[in-house]
């Protein structure tokens, strides 16, 4: 009887078989085993800022997620078919062997599929452990031969979600079970719906051991790029920028289309999720960026503080500050800052500010008071984001006075992991003016120059050019500073660059200067200085303005003697030329790093000179702008 039984269902699998070959409709019969939760509570996708592969399903950090519609016949669960009524004993075990037997019992492919389920969530929970206590067991081999047996019955979502359980309980891949309901999706890639295919996909590249799974990613693959029309959702899109590299450059410019297409029928929680998702995997689409950032900008609905934290930090590492964005981003979050529970949220922000060079002073202020009032629970981290930020940006808040006497004394060079961290915290109070003795000596000490990762060359280009902007404030700032210096014979190569924006600029500004300032009698050019700063024009005029010789009176920023004393009157200047990029973002105010360059060369005896570029305009004719540069140099000198 049993072998007859056997034998038959041997048979109406190969029936099953032998009609889809056939290409004949599969009629899905009434009992369909599926998991026991809805798809549309598990078709979310997980986006980290750590990961690019996708594990699971399932929301993003920090934000609300809308799930990928699927199709009603996709979408039934155990609870809306007729299942046995033993579903919920199986639903009540408390163990192992009664959950196996009461899945097994009647030879319910329902029972089983559900009993998968479930011991799979006892092994994502740690309840139980696989090898030790599932694998062993007889009745455990009874359901996976009815979950096999039930492969041909079974809804693509069924067979997907049981895919996931078995790999998540750690069935091997090559086993004839998961080959088994691969070789169905298979067979399903081309009528299964179109979020249930990017379900495929999103599950399937996270598994590529076998030749059948690499088979049934590549035709989910192709089947999706020849359906993008379908595109419809955010969530659609999220999955497919996630594996960009998955897919054809022809197939990602057809999303990208299909995002500015979309964007206006999402909501602000949708695009936000999109631009994030961008920002996660650096991809600088700037059409899709703008139109983004369009909608978003005139959304009436508000963002929670985190998701508006993940937007800045999707705009900072795509270093694209839109203008009208932040000041929706700034708005919505104002009113939310004094709520925040978490210090590293409040940090995110500013750390985000201060490399976006975002300058807007009443989200600083309230985000100084929180800092202020919540100082307790904030780490050495959390501490030292509020004075860096401060810095880039060169802000001082009205409670400066109560913030830096509380956050000063605690700031110690043990509570941060790299002692690059230290070095940018002790630079931020240096520019601030808020640095002691103690602060400077810390980083200028041989033992802490030493360690520094100088065998990593990138790292020094930045950490060079720190230490001798401390070094110069410890000796023009700081009189009674009796700490050491640095070892100047260590920072003679430092070469201070700028960009190729900024050297464009520059390089007009100096040629128009050759008008009437030939170098280099009349002016020196391009000079870097052992105080850590680039000076673009050395020159010198007289009480009148007119410019005399530099070459007699440059003693190269104090580092040599000059040939002669300046006449009477005479000043020396040094010029500056400011490119976009050396102000705050929309404004007109310098970054601190700069704000403090002008500082140092007045104290070294200089005028400072400074060229902004929205003054100076490069197609403007020669003798408009010769004219533009003896009037700064005669105001300059008669100020």
């Amino acid at each position: 009887m049993w072998q007859s039984f056997n034998m038959l269902k041997v048979c109406c699998g190969t029936v099953a078989i032998c009609l889809r070959g056939a290409r004949a409709r599969v009629l899905w019969p009434s009992q369909i085993c599926a998991p026991p939760f809805s798809l549309s509570e598990t078709c979310h996708l997980r986006l980290t800022t750590t990961a690019t592969t996708i594990s699971s399903w399932g929301p993003l950090e920090n934000q609300d997620t809308a799930s990928i519609p699927t199709s009603v016949n996709e979408t039934k669960t155990l609870e809306n078919q007729d299942t046995p009524s033993n579903l919920s004993s199986i639903n009540d075990a408390k163990d192992v062997p009664v959950l196996l037997q009461a899945a097994t019992d009647g030879d319910s492919y329902p029972s089983a599929f559900q009993g998968l389920h479930i011991l799979s969530d006892w092994v994502s929970n740690k309840k139980i452990d696989f090898k030790k206590d599932v694998e062993t067991e007889e009745q455990f081999t009874k359901l996976i031969n009815l979950i096999d047996a039930g492969t041909v019955r079974s809804t693509p979502s069924s067979l997907l979600a049981a895919l996931r359980s078995l790999m998540n309980l750690g069935v091997n891949s090559d086993t004839h079970v998961v080959e088994s309901i691969e070789n169905q999706l298979l067979w399903n890639i081309r009528k299964v719906s179109f979020p249930m295919l990017i379900s495929i996909m999103v599950f399937q590249v996270q598994y590529q051991d076998t030749v059948l799974q690499k088979k049934v990613l590549k035709e989910s693959l192709e089947a999706l790029q020849r359906r993008w029309t379908e595109i419809k959702g955010a969530s659609e899109i999220e999955a497919f920028y996630n594996h960009l590299d998955l897919f054809s450059s022809e197939f990602l410019g057809h999303l990208d289309d299909r995002s500015i297409e979309l964007a206006g029928e999402m909501s602000f929680v949708e695009l936000s999720r999109v631009f994030c998702v961008l920002g996660k995997i650096k991809r600088r689409a700037s059409p899709v960026l703008r139109a983004l950032s369009f909608h978003m900008a005139k959304q009436e609905e508000k963002l929670t503080a985190k998701q508006l934290c993940n937007v800045l930090f999707a705009m900072n590492s795509l270093s694209f500050p839109d203008v009208v964005l932040l000041e929706k981003v700034a708005n919505d979050l104002i009113p939310q800052v004094a709520n925040i529970d978490n210090p590293n949220i409040v940090s995110s922000i500013l750390f985000c500010m201060g490399q976006m060079r975002w300058r807007y002073t009443s989200l600083l202020e309230v985000l100084s008071e929180w800092v202020e009032k919540n100082v307790q629970i904030c780490s050495m981290i959390n501490l030292g984001a509020i004075i860096i930020t401060l810095a880039c940006v060169s802000y001082v808040p009205a409670n400066a006075e109560t913030l830096f006497s509380e956050l000063i004394p605690k700031l110690n060079p043990s509570g941060f992991s790299r002692k690059t961290t230290w070095l940018d915290v002790v630079w931020s109070l240096s520019v601030l003016g808020r640095a002691t003795g103690w602060h400077i000596s810390s980083v200028l000490h041989p033992d802490f120059v030493k360690n520094l990762p100088g065998a990593e060359e990138h790292l020094w280009i930045g950490v060079k050019p720190k230490l001798l902007n401390i070094n110069a404030v410890a000796q023009l700032n700081m009189p009674s500073y009796k700490g050491p210096y640095l070892d100047m014979t260590n920072f003679k190569d430092v070469i201070i660059s700028k960009n190729r924006d900024d050297i464009k600029l520059s390089k007009h500004i100096q040629i128009t200067l050759h008008n009437f300032l030939p170098p280099p009698k009349y002016i020196r050019e391009n000079i870097q200085t052992s105080m850590g700063i680039f000076v673009d024009v050395e020159l010198a005029a007289d009480k009148k303005g007119k410019p005399i010789p530099i070459q007699d009176y440059s003693n190269n920023f104090g580092e040599s003697e000059s040939s002669q004393p300046l006449p009477e009157g005479a000043v020396k200047l040094a010029m500056f030329i400011w490119g976009y990029k050396d102000y705050t973002i929309g404004t007109q105010e310098l970054i601190g790093v700069n704000k403090l360059a002008v500082q140092l060369v007045e104290r070294k005896g200089y005028r400072a000179l400074q060229i902004p570029f929205y003054e100076y305009n490069m197609k403007a004719k020669t003798l408009k702008n010769v004219q533009y540069l003896e009037g700064k140099i005669k105001d300059i000198v008669e100020s």
